[in-house]
């Protein structure tokens, strides 16, 4: 039971995040702004975490999907907003979706590589002895 909830957790937290960052897309009026450009902090951290939580719910995908489909869909978010009275596409939201996958990404590789390295550096007794 409790390894089952273990796989369903990352799934579940890449849903959550994935329909945060529609919704908060595609709503008419865009989120109020504390300081200047706050709103690119939000699109790099919301696909920042967009990316990694798709690597942690699907460990299998190839990594090319991991970085197309998050800059498509941001792409998708900022033609949509285009159409809207109140909102607008931008060059700079856009840039800022991109940084957060490529952000994302380095993780992604800076952890695969330490896990590769992990491997490598097992003696070949531990991995008889299993």
């Amino acid at each position: 039971m409790r390894q089952r909830i273990l796989r369903v957790l990352p799934k579940m937290a890449f849903i959550v995040i994935l329909l945060v960052l529609c919704f908060a897309g595609m709503r008419s009026e865009p989120v109020p702004q504390v300081f200047e450009n706050q709103d690119k902090l939000h699109h790099w951290a919301g696909f920042f975490c967009l990316t990694m939580s798709a690597f942690l719910a699907f460990p299998q995908t190839r990594l090319i999907w991991l970085l197309v489909l998050p800059l498509v869909g941001s792409m998708l978010i900022e033609l949509e907003q285009s159409l809207m009275p109140l909102r607008t596409a931008s060059l700079g939201d856009m840039v800022a979706n991109a940084l957060g996958v490529l952000c994302g990404m380095v993780v992604i590789f800076t952890w695969r590589g330490y896990q590769a390295m992990k491997l490598e550096a097992r003696s070949p007794m531990d991995i008889v002895e299993r």
